[in-house]
């Protein structure tokens, strides 16, 4: 896909995920953006750290959601009085608003990273208009940046281990977290130099390659575009309302219209074909 159908699909897909708290939205969302997510990505581009720190971030949602929350009707157990903010009951409802929650959180994050697994940083930086070059540059170094120290913590932990390392307390930790910060460190300077090398900023952006935009491409960014702005439109009107499962958990309600913008978010696995 061009960086450009890909940047209208994300921006749509984030849109729809956080306009609503009906976790059936979210979950087709989610559900769409991973379709998308592992059929788009790059040759030689992983999603299992991606999905691991997903799953990761929706479980301390869950669980900060039970524990601190003790609002709802069905009870499944009572923690001492005697614990300082955790005493309490713990409810179905809590349990179903935190899944709820950890829902949204995914949609969101597996439909922005799209931009970095999809597409390249550089075709990405190359999608932006010309006043946007210096924004399109911080941009792409950012998105470069988590996987740039997570190889290097990686090859740090190996290189450790080989020398007889073994995390056995907490305090054995920073012999992996120092040199990877000092990596980093080290790793933007060289960034900085390049750029300063190559006479960054001195002139006009130049580009290697331009991606070509096809029939298939501005069919997903309308479809892409169109189910973003329907949904909150639909928000808007009221059509699409709030859902929180207090004080008594229910089905969330589901509109038809609003179930098909979500699905619409499914385009680009319509359109093209791998």
């Amino acid at each position: 896909m061009n960086p450009r159908a890909v940047s209208a699909w994300s921006f749509a897909a984030l849109t729809v995920a956080l306009a609503t708290s009906n976790p059936i939205y979210r979950a087709l969302v989610l559900l769409c953006a991973l379709d998308v997510l592992v059929a788009f990505r790059r040759r030689g581009t992983h999603i299992r750290g991606l999905l691991l720190a997903v799953t990761i971030a929706g479980i301390f949602a869950v669980a900060i959601t039970v524990l601190f929350s003790h609002t709802g009707t069905h009870v499944l157990l009572r923690l001492p009085d005697a614990i300082p903010a955790l005493g309490g009951p713990i409810t179905v409802e809590t349990l179903v608003f935190g899944i709820t929650t950890a829902l949204g959180i995914a949609a969101a994050i597996i439909a922005g990273a799209a931009l970095s697994i999809v597409v390249e940083p550089h075709e990405l930086i190359d999608a932006l208009p010309g006043v946007l070059a210096r924004s399109g540059a911080a941009l792409g170094t950012a998105l470069n940046l988590i996987p740039g120290v997570a190889r290097s913590a990686i090859e740090i932990r190996d290189a450790q281990r080989m020398r007889g390392w073994r995390p056995a307390r907490v305090r054995d930790w920073p012999d992996i977290a120092v040199p990877v910060v000092l990596t980093a460190i080290e790793s933007s300077m060289t960034l900085a130099e390049s750029m300063e090398a190559r006479g960054y900023g001195a002139a006009t952006r130049t580009h290697f390659s331009v991606s070509a935009w096809r029939t298939a491409d501005t069919i997903v960014t309308v479809c892409s575009l169109a189910a973003a702005g329907t949904f909150v439109a639909l928000r808007i009107i009221g059509v699409v309302g709030d859902w929180y499962p207090f004080p008594t958990v229910t089905v969330p309600p589901v509109n038809v219209l609003a179930a098909s913008c979500c699905l619409a978010l499914a385009a680009p696995l319509l359109v093209w074909r791998r």
